[in-house]
């Protein structure tokens, strides 16, 4: 694939990233700050939210797998997901004034597992095409990173316009109700936008990709292709890795405004100026996450990421909590957040682009062991992984802000010292520890590019022989 056919195809990621960023950096503090839900109400429902979801990436997954139609197993899924994400999402961040607080939270549930599902609907499929277009071990990588890279880019843009223009302090700030309903109505049109520009671009593409065999399918014979291509080892090891990183996502993303506005009390200008820093980080993912793992190799690649994200992640929080950095307000905070967020983003985006083309890279392990290709049904259980890990770390992140005192409908400059030093010193043990599992599930992976190669020979003689 050229360039530009991999970015079309890549820019369909921007959906998932504006729905990801979204629910991350502002639902939490919109429906506890803003609605008055508490805040373990609205935890405790977006973890739940993530399970039911979890559940339902299998089926479509082993649907898109064995698929049939005139466009391929993968694109009908893309099509007939566009429109109903767009609108769904929009109904998110517009609820019923004059409700309960329990209708409130039925409401939001209701509104996220249907936003969760539609995005189902669709990256898992798409995802899916990824080990489709390029069998080779490098340029899956690239094409990978296109595909976060638009992730990033989309989720990061669409925080910036919202500060910028929706959050601003003309606008009154981020506790005026009414400017989520219209940011939630731009955001839920380019998602639209970004899905059928994806699909169309690889439209042509489906000729050469591959046909669902004709069989009749039961559900006794999929339950046992589910348990043989889940038994595959290398996907256990590199989705462990995935699991941890996106308790880390979870968390942090949920805590990351409290901690700008509460911890380092950076006004709506200044958090405008870190989703532009996120897309700095996103040009040196997109590009320094491939090149590393050409020179290093995907394991050894995505260990070194992981331990410099720890590093990342903890160092500003540690120095303010040992009295070493100045006052908030001073230019220097501004600078170190930046730096902060380049540096964190880049890295995450890097390690993540790592451990999802090792994961692909099962693609054709699973198919010399069972003789199938499956790859909706491999990214489906990476998706399990994440999305319902990522509900825990959105969970442990409302514990956390509920221990220090920052539950429901708190206002910066009412908070307690006291209470900014428990969030800091429980936040940074705990990016350690997750951060250190991820790097023990990779030191054992196995399946590198050697291995790789093995498989793709495995495979052409095997075809070489059926013909």
């Amino acid at each position: 694939m050229t360039w530009p056919q991999m970015l079309l195809y890549g820019l369909g990621s921007a959906s998932n990233g504006i729905k990801n960023r979204s629910i991350s950096t502002f639902l939490l503090l919109f429906y506890s700050q803003v609605v008055g839900l508490p805040a373990t109400w609205v935890g405790s429902a977006l973890a739940i939210t993530l399970v039911i979801d979890g559940i339902l990436d299998p089926v479509i997954g082993q649907i898109s797998d064995n698929f049939r139609s005139r466009w391929g197993r993968r694109h009908p899924f893309m099509y007939a997901s566009a429109i109903p994400y767009g609108l769904l999402f929009y109904m998110l961040w517009s609820p019923p004034d004059g409700w309960s607080n329990p209708a409130l939270l039925a409401y939001m549930t209701a509104c996220v597992i249907a936003v969760r599902f539609i995005d189902t609907f669709f990256e898992v499929p798409a995802s899916a095409l990824t080990a489709e277009l390029t069998p080779d071990y490098h340029r899956r990588t690239t094409l990978i990173a296109c595909r976060y890279f638009f992730t990033f880019l989309g989720g990061l843009g669409m925080v910036w316009i919202a500060y910028r223009f929706y959050f601003s302090d003309a606008e009154g700030g981020v506790f005026v109700r009414d400017n989520y309903g219209s940011y939630g109505l731009l955001a839920g049109t380019l998602i639209a936008i970004a899905i059928l520009i994806s699909a169309i671009s690889t439209h042509r593409r489906i000729p050469w990709l591959y046909s669902a065999p004709t069989r009749k399918l039961t559900p006794r014979l999929l339950v046992r292709e589910l348990g043989e291509t889940l038994a595959n080892r290398s996907l256990w090891l590199a989705n462990g890795a995935g699991l941890f990183t996106a308790i880390a996502t979870g968390m942090v993303g949920g805590l990351a405004t409290y901690f700008q506005i509460y911890f380092w009390e950076l006004t709506p200008l200044q958090l405008s100026w870190l989703p532009i820093a996120g897309m700095v980080a996103a040009l040196i993912g997109i590009s320094g996450g491939p090149w590393l793992t050409r020179m290093f190799g995907k394991r050894q690649a995505a260990v070194g990421m992981f331990a410099a994200l720890i590093v990342a992640s903890i160092a500003a929080v540690s120095l303010r909590l040992l009295g070493l950095l100045p006052v908030n307000g001073s230019p220097a905070i501004v600078a170190i957040q930046i730096a902060e967020t380049v540096a964190v983003q880049a890295l995450t985006l890097m390690s993540t682009v790592a451990i999802t083309s090792m994961i692909m890279d099962v693609a054709e392990d699973s198919e010399v062991k069972t003789g199938r290709r499956s790859e909706g049904l491999l990214v489906s259980v990476d998706n399990v992984l994440k999305k319902t890990t990522a509900g825990a770390g959105v969970f442990f992140a409302s514990l956390i802000l509920t221990a220090a005192g920052l539950s429901q409908q708190v206002r910066p400059g009412d908070v307690s010292a006291d209470a900014l030093w428990t969030m800091g010193a429980i936040f940074v043990p705990t990016i350690i520890l997750i951060y250190g599992g991820a790097i023990a599930m990779l030191l054992i992976f196995r399946l590198d590019e050697t291995a790789h190669s093995a498989n793709l020979e495995a495979l052409r003689a095997r075809r070489e022989a059926a013909r």
